[in-house]
């Protein structure tokens, strides 16, 4: 069978760097662990140079990491020795070297301040930011200014559906959206495929599996193994408390699953302060692996500028893998039929923490910073006011509600809407229902989210 490669949508931006800022900027892929960063960087060097050379600092030798703290005085001899090593030729103006996990040796990183200089070939890194911040910090690690950051993230709504050969849905959904007409008899079928989305989740090697098998309980095995990596990294990495970031991974289901679903650190561990889980809350993020959204109290197009760090929602990067962390208890992988209930909304979990989960995961592809609103009585400390997400569209704010059960209220987009008028856009409810207007509030599909 032929090699299945997968249609991304950050391979023309990686296209725009090679045309338009190499060989003075590096390109740094950043993202979580089995993104598919390292096959993006391969196949740009295939298909657009003449030959490239991979550096994987998760297995290459001493002698070559050496090279890049000892031996830049005289490239000459230094590429000589990459291309004796690697038995490739590189040709000037031709080559990509790529860079592979380098956030496990960042002196490699401040060696490019002098590679680039030299500008005879193009430089791609890949690897997350978790860590490496901190390991600069304790080796006085220069970083060099000529880089350009590209996030990678798991497969979104759209690239998914590229790799199920399905061409004609997501370009039929913005059509129908933009014309603000309803879905009519598509909307099951478009709501069938954005819950398969949700079940198989947009991990390459995950999405690669049901493209081969159609066989949901192999996608499982792929992605307890993937969650396994995610949790062999934590207990490996030095930089933080492992027992921290650990902590907070393993609950991120059981927070997701309350009905605010805001993160209670108290609940992960009766000694657990914010000051001290802080660094393993940016660990996680940083990592890729946790979308960590801010509360927002004073709501305006700059959101960032009123955040509330005491008040924070974790979710999981990748839907598909939460699936897998809440119902790890340690047995047997998920077969069909349970995600098959999962689907249609038969399991009797709380589903509203997986589709939630998923319009983060959809706002955060799209390049939205998570944030929400929460207002609490201040005699009371009841919560009055729960708006699930903030986005800026122009000039205003645009407020989400997602509602995953039949019966629900609109009164905290009523009264968000009352307390910051003209700053307020849109309101919207995403729900298990076609397009409609009441009472000033939009009403869409999930898989709206990933137009947004």
């Amino acid at each position: 069978m032929d090699e299945i490669i997968l249609k991304r949508k950050a391979y023309e931006q990686m296209l725009e760097w090679k045309n338009s800022h190499a060989p003075d900027y590096a390109l740094f892929l950043k993202g979580a662990r089995r993104t598919g960063k390292t096959t993006l960087a391969e196949e740009l060097g295939k298909n657009e140079y003449k030959s490239f050379i991979k550096i994987d600092f998760q297995e290459v030798s001493d002698n070559i990491k050496d090279l890049f703290v000892n031996n830049l005085m005289d490239l000459d001899d230094f590429f000589m020795k990459i291309e004796l090593a690697f038995q490739k030729k590189l040709y000037d103006r031709e080559s990509l070297i790529i860079l592979d996990e380098i956030q496990l040796f960042p002196e490699a990183r401040q060696a490019l301040r002098t590679l680039l200089k030299d500008k005879r070939y193009d430089y791609i890194e890949t690897g997350s930011l978790a860590g490496i911040t901190q390991k600069t910090k304790k080796k006085k690690i220069l970083i060099p200014s000529e880089e350009v950051d590209m996030e990678i993230y798991p497969l979104d709504f759209e690239e998914f559906l590229w790799a199920i050969g399905d061409e004609i849905t997501f370009p039929t959904m913005k059509k129908i959206y933009s014309s603000g007409n309803s879905f009519g008899p598509s909307l099951r079928s478009i709501m069938n495929k954005f819950r398969l989305y949700m079940c198989v989740g947009g991990m390459p090697q995950a999405v690669l599996k049901y493209v081969e098998t159609k066989d949901l309980s192999q996608v499982d095995f792929v992605k307890r193994n993937i969650i396994n990596l995610y949790r062999k990294d934590m207990k490996d990495q030095d930089d933080v408390n492992s027992n921290f970031v650990g902590n907070l991974f393993e609950n991120i289901p059981s927070q997701l699953s309350k009905h605010d679903k805001r993160f209670v650190l108290s609940q992960v561990s009766s000694n657990a302060r914010l000051n001290i889980y802080n660094t393993s809350i940016c660990w996680l993020e940083d990592a890729m692996i946790a979308n960590v959204a801010r509360n927002v109290t004073e709501v305006s197009p700059a959101l960032s500028l009123s955040l509330d760090d005491k008040k924070f929602k974790m979710y999981l990067g990748d839907t598909g893998l939460l699936i897998d962390l809440a119902f790890d208890d340690g047995g047997s992988f998920f077969d069909n039929e349970y995600y098959k209930a999962i689907m249609m909304d038969k399991l009797h979990v709380n589903e509203g923490m997986f589709i939630e989960n998923l319009v983060a995961q959809c706002l955060r592809s799209n390049h939205h910073k998570i944030r929400y609103n929460s207002k609490s009585d201040p005699e009371s400390k009841q919560i009055v006011r729960e708006i699930d997400f903030l986005i800026r569209e122009g000039m205003k704010v645009t407020a989400i509600e997602v509602k995953s059960t039949k019966r629900f209220t609109t009164k905290s987009l009523h009264d968000i809407k009352k307390s910051f008028n003209n700053r307020i856009g849109r309101q919207l409810v995403l729900y298990d229902g076609d397009v409609k207007q009441e009472d000033g509030i939009i009403y869409l599909p999930y898989f709206i989210a990933s137009l947004l």
